[in-house]
Protein backbone atom coordinates (compact mmCIF):
# COMPACT_ATOMS: atom_id res chain seq x y z
CA UNK A 1 0.00 0.00 0.00
CA UNK A 2 1.53 3.33 -1.02
CA UNK A 3 1.55 6.17 1.53
CA UNK A 4 0.83 9.55 -0.08
CA UNK A 5 0.68 11.86 2.94
CA UNK A 6 1.46 11.74 6.63
CA UNK A 7 0.97 14.05 9.59
CA UNK A 8 1.80 13.42 13.22
CA UNK A 9 -1.69 12.02 13.83
CA UNK A 10 -2.71 10.22 10.61
CA UNK A 11 -1.59 8.91 7.24
CA UNK A 12 -3.33 8.60 3.87
CA UNK A 13 -2.89 5.87 1.27
CA UNK A 14 -3.07 6.22 -2.50
CA UNK A 15 -6.61 4.82 -2.51
CA UNK A 16 -7.80 7.65 -0.24
CA UNK A 17 -8.04 5.72 3.03
CA UNK A 18 -7.00 7.64 6.14
CA UNK A 19 -5.59 5.83 9.18
CA UNK A 20 -4.95 7.31 12.64
CA UNK A 21 -1.50 7.22 14.24
CA UNK A 22 -1.85 6.63 17.97
CA UNK A 23 0.16 7.67 19.82
CA UNK A 24 1.06 10.58 17.55
CA UNK A 25 4.49 10.75 15.96
CA UNK A 26 7.02 12.82 17.91
CA UNK A 27 8.30 14.51 14.76
CA UNK A 28 7.40 15.19 11.17
CA UNK A 29 8.08 12.54 8.52
CA UNK A 30 7.87 12.57 4.75
CA UNK A 31 5.62 10.00 3.07
CA UNK A 32 8.76 8.17 1.87
CA UNK A 33 10.19 8.02 5.40
CA UNK A 34 6.88 6.79 6.81
CA UNK A 35 6.55 4.26 3.96
CA UNK A 36 9.71 2.51 5.18
CA UNK A 37 8.26 2.12 8.69
CA UNK A 38 4.87 1.03 7.32
CA UNK A 39 6.45 -1.62 5.09
CA UNK A 40 8.51 -3.03 7.98
CA UNK A 41 5.46 -3.15 10.26
CA UNK A 42 3.34 -4.84 7.56
CA UNK A 43 6.07 -7.44 7.02
CA UNK A 44 6.29 -8.10 10.76
CA UNK A 45 2.53 -8.57 11.08
CA UNK A 46 2.57 -10.84 8.04
CA UNK A 47 5.30 -12.98 9.61
CA UNK A 48 3.18 -13.49 12.73
CA UNK A 49 0.36 -15.24 10.89
CA UNK A 50 -0.20 -18.86 11.84
CA UNK A 51 1.01 -21.47 9.34
CA UNK A 52 -1.74 -22.23 6.83
CA UNK A 53 -3.59 -19.01 7.66
CA UNK A 54 -3.70 -17.14 4.36
CA UNK A 55 -5.73 -14.17 5.63
CA UNK A 56 -4.58 -10.67 4.69
CA UNK A 57 -6.82 -9.08 7.33
CA UNK A 58 -4.33 -7.79 9.92
CA UNK A 59 -7.17 -7.41 12.43
CA UNK A 60 -7.67 -11.18 12.32
CA UNK A 61 -4.05 -12.11 13.05
CA UNK A 62 -3.86 -14.03 16.31
CA UNK A 63 -7.63 -14.28 16.70
CA UNK A 64 -8.20 -17.62 14.99
CA UNK A 65 -11.44 -19.28 16.01
CA UNK A 66 -12.87 -16.22 17.74
CA UNK A 67 -15.75 -14.03 16.64
CA UNK A 68 -13.74 -11.29 14.96
CA UNK A 69 -16.55 -8.74 15.21
CA UNK A 70 -16.76 -9.10 18.96
CA UNK A 71 -15.50 -6.21 21.07
CA UNK A 72 -15.40 -8.31 24.25
CA UNK A 73 -12.00 -8.74 25.92
CA UNK A 74 -10.11 -11.90 25.09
Amino acid sequence: MKIVSVSRTEFRTEDGQVFPIDPPLLGDMTPDEFQEHYDLAAALVGSLQAPGNDTTDTEAVGRSGEDQDSEEPR
